[in-house]
């Protein structure tokens, strides 16, 4: 696959986020945040950016199964050699495999999903996606960055039976970008003909929701006739509690994907005998060994009592994260979608400064001491590699500039840092 459908329509999401904002400024529904936004979208890019990264791995496995161990020649499309049959018959077997092949990708996908929920350590590779206190379109956006380097094992099925790697490819995306179109709260219900079939923003709200009725329920992608099938459907009820059952309490993306491997190992480290340390990352979330004692059990949380975490940010850091959040994704976007022009040292490059802005605007979300020591050193490097590139152009001056103003503006904000209030919201 050559074009990535994600990527290309990384334009429209945003453009959709943007009328979600406006629709909910409008009808005063408070559907966004501005730190949870910007970290969500960090947080797909940097998804994309590893995808990239680590797509020879994530591929390869795939490609190998179908070119040495397929059943079966399907073809892509009509026009391909299968065996001897009629014109109208290609074609009719054609439309066959791409239904069917979504048809298998779904109920890998389902139990994909389902075991990422069920395992730890493929839970510490999803749970960024449920992180988020909010329920909009940039939730949708916002994706772990290491999933894909354990989850690629459960497609090699699609391989055996021998669907064609651009079938397969296609139609993940465009599972994908199905389910970006769901993360909606502001539509309640779909026709129930459809809702019996499809996913709908309902029936995934009801995923994301932390209501104790509703964890692990709604796995589906495109459908949700799996959920029903294996007994994890639950339809919405009452509105639902978003985010993780522990918050995470930081809009940082890189912690976001790190954290819970923490927890693991220093779970890890405290339970006693090997058998008990390698389960700890094979069982449920929320699994402790019968001997351990944890001094900091916390009582659950409900609808009632549960507060969004938030931190108050003065205006002027405010348009700080907005401006460079923005100058980020724009160069990260173009850089994904124009990905083979550039050589892998160049890309190593372009890809190490955007994780290092997205690190460093989260922490100035969280007012973090330490940005004012590492926000410093990403100005420093961006204007460092701005010249070997760009070369003496207008462009790299502009980037200098911009760095150099923007290390004054961060100097004249320093007393806010470490010095944060959280602001919890209902």
């Amino acid at each position: 696959m050559e074009r990535n459908l994600v990527i290309l329509f990384i334009p429209f999401l945003f453009l959709f986020i943007g009328m979600e904002i406006i629709y909910s400024w409008v009808r005063n529904l408070k559907l966004y945040r501005l730190s949870d936004s910007l970290n969500n979208l960090a947080a797909g890019i940097s998804n994309q950016i590893f995808i990239i990264v680590f797509h020879s791995i994530t591929i390869a496995g795939y490609l190998w199964i179908y070119f040495n161990w397929r059943i079966f020649d399907l073809p892509v499309w009509p026009n391909e050699f299968v065996w001897k049959a009629s014109s109208l018959s290609l074609f009719g077997i054609a439309i066959l495999t791409w239904v069917a092949c979504l048809f298998f990708y779904e109920l890998a996908y389902y139990w994909n999903h389902r075991l990422s929920h069920e395992m730890n350590f493929l839970w510490a590779g999803h749970i960024v996606h449920h992180q988020s206190e909010e329920y909009n379109l940039s939730v949708a956006f916002r994706q772990a960055s290491f999933r894909g380097l354990f989850t690629w094992v459960f497609y090699l099925p699609l391989a055996i039976l021998g669907f064609p790697p651009a079938v397969m490819g296609l139609v993940a995306q465009f599972s994908l970008i199905y389910q970006f179109l769901i993360h909606i709260k502001w539509i309640r219900k779909f026709p129930k003909w459809y809702e019996m079939i499809f996913n709908s923003p309902s029936h995934h709200r009801v995923h994301h929701g932390r209501n104790q009725k509703y964890i692990n329920k709604n796995y589906g992608g495109m459908f949700i006739f799996f959920d029903k099938w294996f007994g994890t459907f639950e339809p919405e009820i009452e509105e639902p509690v978003y985010g993780i059952t522990t918050q995470l309490k930081s809009f940082n993306p890189l912690w976001a994907n790190f954290h819970y491997w923490k927890e693991m190992i220093d779970l890890a480290k405290k339970s006693s005998g090997w058998k008990n340390r390698m389960k700890v990352f094979f069982a449920s979330p929320g699994w402790k060994p019968s001997t351990f004692v944890d001094p900091e059990k916390k009582s659950g949380k409900d609808s009632v009592t549960f507060r969004k975490y938030d931190v108050i940010l003065p205006k002027g850091l405010a348009a700080y994260s907005i401006f460079w959040s923005c100058l980020t994704l724009t160069g990260s976007f173009w850089v994904l979608a124009t990905v083979s022009q550039f050589p892998n040292a160049v890309l190593q490059t372009i890809f190490f400064i955007s994780i290092f802005s997205f690190v460093c605007i989260g922490g100035i979300c969280d007012l973090k001491k330490w940005v004012l020591y590492l926000e410093p050193i990403r100005l420093l490097y961006l204007s460092y590699i701005a010249f070997p590139f760009f070369e003496t152009s207008s462009f790299s001056f502009s980037v200098f500039g911009a760095s150099i103003s923007s290390w004054v503006w961060l100097w004249f904000y320093r007393d806010f840092f470490g010095n944060r209030k959280e602001n919890f919201t209902f």
